[in-house]
C-alpha cells in the first residue's frame, strides 16, 4: 500500500499536464490513481489460446499440468463457441469409422473362413428380420441437465398436445404448430424412416411398440419429451441388411475383436465390405452427443465472444461437479486436435 501511496504522489507532480492547475485536489489524485492503475495493468500474456489470452496473474497458484489443462480447455471452448467441433474434431470421427471398417471386414474373413455363404445367412435373417419404421413426432426440447422446473414444464405441453390429439385434431397440424424440433414446421414432425440404431434407444423403443396410426405416450429421451405415431413398418431386404447380418452371425462363431487385430486399414478399405448404415448413425451420433456433453458440463456455449469463453475456462478449471470432472479427464484424448486447431503459445516456450 505504501508503494502505491508513494506511486502516486510521484504521479502527481510528474504529469501535471493530465490535470490543469485549477482542477480541485481530489480531480488531480483520481486522475493520477487512474494512470498509475492503467500502467500496472499493462501486462505481456502468459499464455495464449487462438484468440484469447492469459496474463501471469491469471495463471498465478496454477502449476504446468493445471495450466496445459485450462490451455486444452479453452481450446475445446473456442471450437464450442464457434461451433467448429464436427470440423476440428473431424479425425475423431474418421478413426471411429475406420475401426468400424476393420471389425466389419475381420467378420467377414470369420465367415469365409468357417464356410458360412449367403444362403445360411438368408435363413438366419429370416429368423429375426430387421425393420424400418416411419415416423412423425412432437418434441418438446428439455435435456436431462435441465431444472426439474423446465422438464416439468415440457411433459406437461407434451400431455397437452396428446389431449389435443385424442380430441381428434390431424397429427400433421398440431407436430407444425408445436414441435420445437428445427423444420419440423415444413415437415410436419415426419422424420427420414429409421432402423435400429438410428434413432435414441427410448425413442426407438417407443416407436417399435405401435402399430401403423398408433400415437405413444409421453416418451422421453436425453433430448426431452416426444409424442410419436407410427406412419409406417417395413421389413427391410436381406440385401440391405446383409452387412448387420454378417456381424451377427460371425460374432456366434469367434472374437471379432481378436480377427480385427491382424486387419490393417489399407486392406479393409482396398475391399467392397460396407459397415451397417445404422451403425455408422450411431457413430455420428454418439460423438454429437459426447461433444454437447462436454460443452455443457464445462460451460461452453454456441456464440460466446472469447472474453466469455476465457471466464468460462477458468471457471470450468475449479468446477468440482462430477460431470465437469469426467469431461476435463476426457478433454485429454483431443488434446492434440485441439493445439492444432487453436495454437497454444506459452510466453516461456521461446
Amino acid at each position: 500500500m505504501q508503494q502505491v501511496l508513494w506511486t502516486v504522489t510521484y504521479w502527481i507532480h510528474r504529469n501535471e499536464r493530465y490535470s490543469p492547475p485549477e482542477a480541485p485536489l481530489r480531480h488531480r489524485l483520481l486522475t493520477s490513481l487512474a494512470l498509475v492503475l492503467t500502467a500496472c495493468s499493462v501486462e505481456p500474456p502468459a499464455l495464449t489460446v487462438g484468440t484469447v489470452t492469459f496474463t501471469e496473474s491469471e495463471l498465478l497458484g496454477l502449476n504446468d499440468t493445471r495450466r496445459a489443462q485450462l490451455a486444452e480447455i479453452t481450446a475445446f471452448g473456442l471450437a464450442s463457441a464457434r461451433e467448429e467441433l464436427p470440423v476440428k474434431l473431424a479425425p475423431i470421427l474418421e478413426q471411429a469409422r475406420d475401426a468400424a471398417l476393420v471389425r466389419q471386414f475381420a467378420a467377414e474373413r470369420i465367415l469365409t473362413e468357417n464356410g458360412v455363404d449367403d444362403n445360411q445367412l438368408r435363413a438366419h435373417y429370416l429368423t429375426n428380420p430387421a425393420l424400418e419404421l416411419t415416423v412423425r413426432h412432437v418434441l418438446f426440447f428439455s435435456e436431462r441437465w435441465r431444472a426439474d422446473s423446465h422438464r416439468e414444464l415440457a411433459q406437461r405441453k407434451a400431455e397437452a398436445a396428446i389431449a389435443r390429439l385424442e380430441a381428434g385434431e390431424p397429427f400433421p397440424d398440431v407436430a407444425a404448430e408445436l414441435s420445437e424440433e428445427p423444420g419440423a414446421e415444413g415437415r410436419q414432425g415426419l422424420l427420414q424412416p429409421g432402423r435400429e440404431g438410428s434413432w435414441v434407444s427410448e425413442f426407438w423403443a417407443a416407436a417399435l411398440a405401435l402399430e401403423p396410426g398408433e400415437i405413444s405416450p409421453v416418451t422421453e429421451t436425453q433430448y426431452g419429451f416426444h409424442v410419436l405415431r407410427l406412419e409406417n413398418r417395413q421389413i427391410v431386404s436381406f440385401e440391405e441388411a446383409r452387412p448387420t447380418v454378417v456381424a451377427e452371425v460371425s460374432a456366434l462363431i469367434a472374437s471379432i475383436e481378436e480377427a480385427a487385430k491382424s486387419v490393417s486399414i489399407e486392406e479393409a478399405r482396398a475391399s467392397s465390405v460396407v459397415v451397417p448404415t445404422a451403425y455408422l448413425a450411431a457413430i455420428t451420433r454418439d460423438f454429437e452427443d459426447r461433444t454437447l456433453g462436454w460443452s455443457l458440463a464445462l460451460g461452453f456455449a454456441p456464440g460466446l465472444t472469447s472474453a466469455q469463453v476465457k471466464e468460462a475456462a477458468r471457471a470450468a478449471l475449479g468446477a468440482t461437479e462430477q460431470l465437469a470432472t469426467i469431461a476435463r479427464g476426457e478433454l485429454g484424448e483431443l488434446t492434440p486436435l485441439l493445439r492444432v486447431a487453436y495454437p497454444i503459445i506459452f510466453a516461456d516456450d521461446g
